[in-house]
């Protein structure tokens, strides 16, 4: 509402389930028909678009298929995607849904933009870290829609490969519930002395948040972004106040409009950040060298406010009441909200203005102008010392609140219904009445009748009988239909009572209700057949229904369908792969006998260099038994480079690859080349997922090392073919952080050792932090590590990937002993035993 009223051409929005703010105050089908009907009701209309943007577990895909039905009945604009799964069964079963890539696909260049367009996406939403000129270059080549942010919130990872959260503390960004830990506190292991000519240190035992963004704002740079091409703009704003939407949206669209004045402007600037905001940042947007002190806020978190002035004192009256004291730039009131920011660091000190007075005045005030000193009297209760020249925010405004009010949606104003039309038939026995569904486009109309025995008498006033069947008709109160169209057939003139005609009204509507939900319901039960799933069914109250699988479960208890296949050939003896950086070889191979495949990862490391290490591995193993597997982000500056580099491998023969990302997938197919496997960054945690990964040609998929025991059993079941063979990560320093932005360290930090920096979070954990191909890495020192003799009932396939741990040396007795499925201290199992929470 608040988008719409104040100037959005569009609003994305999730549902209760599979949306990436599963936090939030998401909406329910019935919700979501009211405003697709309120954003219709505008000229030109405004769009809507659905979020299912959270990778799906397999269990949960009877739900999936559940709401993506209910979606395709209400036809919104768009959905919103990131689980390649859920675009397969969209584009196979659902082909209305328009499909957009979310930004949590992490889609980086035009090849993965070019790719997402093959497989039926019309829009993506590309990643926030991209520079206006690899924006220019993927809408000029892409030949799809393009979207990008342009306000709000940073994700300190590239969206959509962040496991921090996931596997400390099993809330999952891919599932819509993030813990936030890029913005906690986390110190540096064993300082170094700071240099001599630095002024003010920080402390070592200062929190510091080194990868705490600042919020993306590209409002100054609106001409830069609109010329580049781009067909969205795209506003952050869910999980935040109707006040925030409002306000935020007001000042985009003016602005677009060009209908600021600058003083206009930085009035609303500073009205927006009253609401919520942190200090902004271009992030990228200008060039890929912006320093990180311009992108991270490492000193302070939360919401800030609008700088209106600096602290002058704190003094204390005599009924021991003690007063802030500044001159405010900007009009304050009662009920405002005020920050301080404190040299400590952390989130800022605030306050609500409850009493407020001109400095020097004993008399409160409710409201004072601009330029004014004043006083807020603090809360009576332990503050933080208030230094002379601390910046002092407005962080609420009662001005602002009055601005922007919101109107409320009435139900009734719309006509939420699906169309139906009615043939009423009057005979001298009775009413007969046909009612069928219109404007059905993804299933085949539905059909019902009813008829009302009754004796009817020729009418006095046969001229009025057509507006008394549409009034009786059009009366569909809060049922499922709105009035369509009517056809009356009536060649005897009669008179119908209106208490029948209504009756034969509820009749028919019950009878297509009924008839309506069947047809939905056999088509669901078509679509998880064909999948071997059973559909989602009604809790029982039968003494069966506890021994009857049903809900989240469901997928479980599924029966294989025709085509399904049961991948035995890789069941008859575990298979293990090992991935590794494509760096000297060790010296001995004594570990790697019993690897059946040694996959190395090539980065963007230039050819020569590659050429070196790669002959010293095929001289030490074979090249039978190699693999070389592609980056998972590469850059507009890296294509070129890294399109030279896998020619000349081609050349040389290497012709058994990994991909890490579609844009691989493009790379490879535009040399008539296919992937061997598939690595776990492409996600898939249901077999639908798996499914469309062997549609375009693997054979083997390493599962994400989000999934949890139960979801490999899922998998483990006969799945429908294609499916390649499932590979299961057994031991992975998994990159719980893969980020283009260096971190804000206190100058002390040492960031060049070879085995990474140690930082330590405010819960004693430990993680390394170190720069690899390019970007910026952040590891557990725990490694994730799953003992393979316990996964002898669902996995056949192992993966060993040393490719993120931090360091080059080898350990020989380390690999030996996962391979061995013996205990290792020092290592973390993330949820793989309790799921997701």
């Amino acid at each position: 509402m608040a988008a719409f009223q104040y100037g959005a051409d569009a609003v994305y929005l999730g549902l209760s389930q599979f949306s990436a703010r599963a936090d939030a105050d998401n909406l329910t089908p019935d919700r979501l028909r009211v405003l697709l009907a309120y954003a219709r009701s505008f000229s030109p209309r405004k769009r809507v678009y659905v979020t299912v943007n959270t990778l799906v577990e397999d269990a949960e895909l009877p739900q999936l298929i559940e709401i993506l039905d209910a979606l395709d009945d209400l036809g919104p604009d768009g959905v919103i995607v990131q689980d390649l799964g859920v675009a397969r069964l969209i584009r196979d079963h659902f082909p209305r849904l328009v499909l957009h890539a979310s930004t949590q696909m992490a889609v980086h260049n035009a090849a993965g933009a070019s790719a997402l367009r093959e497989l039926g996406f019309s829009r993506v939403v590309l990643a926030r870290e991209l520079t206006f000129e690899e924006i220019r270059q993927i809408v000029r080549v892409s030949g799809v829609e393009v979207e990008i942010f342009v306000h709000g919130a940073l994700c300190y990872s590239v969206s959509g490969l962040c496991l921090f959260s996931s596997h400390m503390t099993g809330r999952s960004g891919n599932r819509g519930r993030c813990a936030y830990c890029c913005r906690e506190a986390f110190s540096t292991a064993a300082p170094r002395p700071p240099p001599p000519d630095l002024q003010t240190p920080p402390s070592a035992s200062r929190p510091v948040y080194p990868f705490s963004m600042r919020d993306l704002a590209l409002a100054p740079l609106l001409d830069e972004v609109v010329a580049t091409g781009v067909q969205s703009l795209k506003i952050e704003g869910r999980m935040k106040s109707p006040l925030y939407v409002a306000c935020v949206t007001d000042y985009y669209r003016r602005k677009l409009d060009g209908t600021l004045s600058p003083d206009a402007e930085q009035a609303l600037i500073q009205d927006v950040q009253t609401v919520f905001s942190r200090p902004w940042t271009a992030l990228y947007a200008q060039g890929a060298d912006a320093p990180p002190a311009t992108v991270i806020d490492p000193l302070a978190i939360g919401h800030r406010g609008a700088r209106i002035g600096s602290a002058e004192a704190v003094t204390r009256d005599p009924d021991g009441i003690r007063w802030l004291r500044f001159t405010s730039s900007r009009a304050l009131e009662k009920h405002d909200g005020v920050q301080v920011e404190l040299a400590s660091g952390g989130r800022p000190f605030g306050c609500a203005v409850n009493v407020l007075r001109a400095a020097g005045s004993a008399r409160p005030a409710v409201t004072l102008p601009a330029g004014v000193p004043v006083e807020v009297a603090l809360p009576n209760e332990e503050i933080p010392d208030i230094p002379r020249g601390a910046p002092i925010f407005c962080s609420a405004s009662q001005a602002v609140r009055r601005r922007y009010a919101v109107h409320a949606l009435r139900d009734a104003d719309f006509d939420t219904g699906r169309p139906v039309a009615f043939r009423v038939t009057l005979r001298p026995g009775g009413i007969t009445v046909h009612a069928e569904t219109a404007d059905t486009v993804s299933v085949a109309p539905v059909c019902a009748e009813a008829q009302i025995p009754l004796a009817l008498s020729p009418s006095r006033q046969p001229d009025q009988t057509a507006g008394a069947v549409r009034k009786a008709f059009s009366r569909l109160g809060d049922t499922a239909w709105c009035f369509g169209t009517l056809e009356l057939d009536d060649p005897s003139a009669l008179y119908a009572p209106l208490s029948a005609l209504n009756e034969a009204r509820r009749l028919v509507v019950a009878r297509l209700d009924a008839l309506w939900n069947a047809s939905r319901a056999a088509r669901r039960e078509a679509i998880a057949g064909a999948w071997g799933l059973k559909p989602v069914e009604p809790p029982s109250a039968s003494p069966e229904s506890s021994t009857t699988p049903s809900g989240a479960h469901a997928a479980l208890a599924g029966e294989p369908s025709a085509h399904a296949t049961v991948l035995t050939a890789d069941s008859a003896m575990p298979t293990w792969t090992l991935k590794l950086r494509a760096s000297p070889p060790p010296p001995s191979c004594e570990a790697l006998h019993d690897f059946a495949c040694i996959i190395l990862a090539i980065g963007h490391t230039g050819y020569d260099a590659l050429k070196r290490d790669l002959d010293a591995w095929r001289t030490l193993t074979g090249r039978a038994r190699l693999r070389l597997a592609l980056p998972p982000l590469t850059r507009m500056r890296e294509w070129g480079p890294l399109t030279t580099t896998v020619d000349a491998l081609l050349g040389d023969g290497w012709n058994e690859w990994e991909c890490a990302d579609l844009a691989g997938f493009r790379l490879l197919a535009d040399r008539d080349q296919t992937p061997v496997s598939a690595d776990w960054s492409l996600y898939a945690l249901n077999r639908i997922a798996l499914s469309e990964l062997g549609r375009l040609g693997v054979r083997h998929v390493v599962l994400s090392p989000e999934i949890s025991l139960a979801g490999l059993k899922a998998l483990s079941l006969p799945r429908p073919s294609p499916s390649p063979a499932a590979e299961m990560l057994v031991y992975q320093h998994t990159p719980l952080f893969i980020s283009e932005t260096a971190p804000c360290l206190p100058p002390d930090a040492d960031v060049s050792r070879p085995d990474g920096l140690h930082l330590t979070d405010r819960r004693g954990r430990a993680f390394r932090l170190f720069h690899l191909d390019n970007r910026w890495i952040t590891v557990a020192e725990s490694a994730f590590y799953i003992a393979a003799h316990k996964l002898a009932c669902a996995a056949h396939r192992y993966r060993v990937d040393l490719s993120w741990s931090p360091g080059t040396a080898w350990d020989m007795n380390r690999l030996i002993a996962i391979r061995n499925g013996q205990p290792l201290t020092g290592t973390h199992r993330a949820q793989f035993d309790r799921g997701f929470a």
